[in-house]
C-alpha cells in the first residue's frame, strides 16, 4: 500500500490462503514504519524486498516474520527483479539507472545507466528488460541489459511511457505503453496533444508485433497468467475496464472481461486481482476474480493499494 505522499504511512497487507487479511504487518513486527510511498515488493529467496520510493530506501525483511533485516539506500527505487541466485536488479528514477544488488550482502555492487525514469522490469533468457517510463517527463524506450556482465545490450523504441512488461510461455517479452498527454496551463489544463498507447511483442531483442490503442486511452497494468499464455490489462480513458487476450492474438480485444476500473492488477494461481484506492485517503480494497471475470471476494487493505507480491 503506497500511502499518502509526504505522510509516511505506506504499509504491507498480508492475505492468507483463506482470505483473512492482516494489515500493517511490517509496522506490527518492527519498531518503525516503512515510510513514504511503498512502491512495490518482491519476494526473493526467504526475504521481502520493499521499495520505499520517496524515503529513498529498500527495506529487507524476513518473509516469515516480517522482521527487519537490512536497509539498502537507493535514491528513488521503483521495482526489483531477481536475475540470478546471487543478484537482483532494482530500477531507480533518481539516478536513471538500474542497480545490481548482491542478495547475500544486500549491497549495491554496480549501476547501469538507462533511459529516463526506469520503472517496470522483467527477466528472460539472460536479459533484463527495463521500461523507461520517463519519470515525470517522457521516454519511449526499453533498455535491454545482459545480466551476465551488467552491460546494456541494446535499446528498443516502443510506445510513449512504457509502464508494464511481462514474459510469455515462449520467452517473448510484452511491453504495454500508456501514451503521452500534454496539458496546457492552469486553470483549464486543456489537452494540447496526445499519443497513442501500444502493446508490443519483443522476440530476440527485436519488435515483432505492435498494436495501437485508441487515442485518449491510457492502458496500464499488464499482467500474465501462470502458464504465460494469456495477457490481462486495464484500458479505457477515464473509466477503465479489464481486458484479456491470448498471446497468439494479433489484434487487441474489443470486449472487456471485467467492467470495473482498478488502480492496479495482479494475477496468481488462476485468479485475477485488482486494487481500488477509493478516495486515496481512506483504506483501499483488493478484489479477487475468477479467470473468466466473475467476482469471488474482496478484502479491505491499506491506503492506496499499489500492487501485489505473491508467495
Amino acid at each position: 500500500n503506497e500511502g499518502n505522499f509526504g505522510i509516511g504511512n505506506g504499509s504491507i497487507s498480508y492475505v492468507d490462503e483463506s482470505g483473512v487479511v492482516a494489515n500493517d504487518v511490517f509496522a506490527s513486527n518492527n519498531s518503525f514504519l516503512l515510510g513514504d510511498i511503498v512502491q512495490s515488493m518482491n519476494i526473493i529467496n526467504d526475504n521481502a524486498y520493499i521499495m520505499v520510493n520517496n524515503s529513498s530506501k529498500i527495506e529487507v525483511a524476513s518473509i516469515d516474520s516480517m522482521m527487519h533485516i537490512a536497509t539498502i539506500d537507493v535514491l528513488s527505487p521503483r521495482y526489483m527483479a531477481k536475475v540470478s541466485d546471487d543478484k537482483a536488479y532494482v530500477t531507480d528514477w533518481g539516478t536513471n539507472s538500474v542497480h545490481a544488488i548482491d542478495l547475500h550482502t544486500n549491497t549495491i555492487t554496480s549501476s547501469i545507466s538507462c533511459g529516463t525514469g526506469p520503472d517496470a522490469i522483467t527477466v528472460s533468457d539472460g536479459y533484463a528488460y527495463v521500461c523507461n517510463i520517463g519519470g515525470w517527463g517522457l521516454d519511449n524506450t526499453v533498455t535491454v541489459i545482459n545480466i551476465d556482465n551488467d552491460f546494456v545490450e541494446t535499446t528498443l523504441s516502443v510506445g510513449d511511457k512504457p509502464n508494464s512488461v511481462v514474459v510469455d510461455a515462449n520467452g517473448a517479452i510484452w511491453v504495454l505503453s500508456g501514451g503521452f498527454t500534454e496539458y496546457g496551463p492552469a486553470p483549464d489544463y486543456a489537452i494540447l496533444s496526445q499519443t497513442t498507447g501500444s502493446l508490443v511483442k519483443v522476440v530476440n531483442n527485436a519488435i515483432e508485433l505492435s498494436m495501437e490503442f485508441p487515442v485518449g486511452n491510457s492502458p496500464k497494468s499488464l499482467v500474465i497468467n501462470d502458464t504465460g499464455t494469456n495477457l490481462f490489462f486495464s484500458d479505457g480513458s477515464w473509466s477503465k475496464s479489464v481486458y484479456s487476450m491470448s498471446i497468439s492474438d494479433g489484434v487487441l480485444p474489443s470486449m472487456p472481461l471485467i467492467n470495473r476500473s482498478f488502480y492496479s492488477l495482479g494475477y496468481n494461481e488462476g485468479y485475477i486481482y485488482g486494487t481500488d484506492a477509493v478516495d486515496y485517503v481512506q483504506q483501499g480494497w483488493s478484489y479477487r476474480y475468477s479467470y473468466d471475470g466473475n467476482i469471488i471476494d474482496s478484502v479491505q487493505v491499506g491506503i492506496i493499494p499499489g500492487g501485489y507480491s505473491f508467495q
